[in-house]
């Protein structure tokens, strides 16, 4: 039966700590109010992440961090479109970023992923087993312990941090004097930040620190009277390694999306730039373009073919799934004597999304297939 469900139910500790120990590998998608993330397994220990939310790409760090500027991230975001590879492996080759200085920060960056995670009350989950994208850089091996163990250490400071520090964009500013002889050399360094002016935010991708150290930094100065906190300065300031417009965007998630085998979210981002960019030729041409990929990756599957569709599962097991309402009305019309072509005949959406969506339920072994009974006889012959 394949691993699904919502946080409500099973805690994202909890469904870590059952990855961990069962040896999972695979990947586990969690789609929230705001954001989609993708947790990376190779033999239950985290490899990877990936997420929607601008401030957990790479971009952002790579950016933010000052590795690179925007002009350059952008040359490697059209580089990586065209062969197929991960963003920091492009950042090594070419000189950008050391090779252990990406490793710092991709730990980095999977950590704000997971532990971002551990604060979500709920968001549905599905665990793709032995599902892995090709284009995965894997350059960590993480254990799941360490998430767990740390993760509970935070949750526990978020919920006190809170009610003084609203978010990371909120500024800290000096009270009085402190006395710099009894600081470390690295929290002068950040002490030197605090201005007035930056937000925790812009204190902790200058120093190429976590978040989660300036927060505990300020959050004990506050409580000891040194800092005060002020509220978000005007107009929020662009987010580091958001470098292109609206389509591009939406059509570079849907190239990720592609590359971690999510062939649905592919075709409904493509889907979103035609409907909200339908006077741009060229968001259409390359949304037209990726398109066709998606139908050649499934042409060749049962996804294609004039097959019978069964449940796999337990109709009983089937109901405790969640599914989106295309999901739902698919698996509606799965009676082990409807063919492909007559469920699609009935879907009320794109017949390619239908195909996609019966692809999706196929590989997450929800649905299985038989040969009609007209192929049965050709065969036969």
């Amino acid at each position: 039966m394949p691993l699904s469900g919502n946080l409500r139910t099973m805690p994202f500790a909890d469904l870590m700590q059952w990855l961990a120990m069962s040896r999972k590998t695979g990947t586990l998608v969690v789609r929230g109010r705001q954001f989609t993330k993708r947790i990376f397994f190779s033999q239950g220990a985290v490899c990877a992440v990936a997420s929607d939310n601008p401030r957990e790409r790479l971009g952002y760090f790579l950016v933010g961090w000052n590795y690179l500027d925007e002009g350059q991230l952008r040359v490697l975001l059209e580089e990586q479109a065209q062969q197929q590879r991960a963003l920091g492996e492009l950042a090594v080759q070419h000189g950008l970023v050391p090779p252990e200085e990406l490793q710092r920060l991709l730990r980095v960056r999977a950590e704000e992923v997971i532990f971002d995670l551990m604060l979500w009350e709920e968001g549905d989950f599905r665990f793709l087993d032995d599902n892995l994208p090709t284009r995965l850089f894997r350059e960590l091996t993480l254990s799941v312990d360490h998430f767990l163990l740390e993760g509970a250490r935070r949750l526990d400071e978020a919920r006190r941090m809170a009610a003084i520090i609203p978010s990371s964009q909120h500024i800290p500013r000096l009270a009085r004097t402190i006395k710099r002889s009894a600081l470390q050399p690295a929290q002068l360094a950040l002490l030197d930040k605090i201005d007035g002016v930056r937000s925790i935010e812009q204190i902790a991708l200058e120093c190429r620190l976590p978040e989660i150290e300036i927060l505990r930094f300020v959050f004990k100065g506050v409580q000891q009277g040194a800092f005060v906190i002020l509220p978000p300065s005007g107009e929020p300031l662009p987010i580091p390694g958001v470098v292109e417009d609206g389509w591009s965007e939406t059509l570079r998630e849907a190239e990720t999306s592609l590359s971690l085998g999510d062939l649905v979210q592919a075709y409904e981002l493509l889907s979103r730039v035609r409907r909200n960019y339908p006077k741009v030729p060229e968001a259409l041409e390359k949304a037209l373009e990726l398109e066709v990929r998606i139908r050649s990756l499934i042409e060749n599957t049962a996804a294609s073919r004039d097959v019978i569709l069964e449940l796999a599962v337990d109709l009983n097991q089937a109901t405790h799934l969640r599914f989106s309402p295309e999901e739902a009305f698919v698996l509606s019309r799965v009676n082990g004597r409807y063919t492909l072509p007559q469920v699609l005949a009935l879907f009320p959406g794109e017949k390619l999304l239908g195909r996609l969506i019966v692809y999706s339920l196929l590989q997450q072994g929800i649905l299985k297939f038989r040969e009609s009974q007209a192929i049965e006889k050709l065969h036969r012959r």
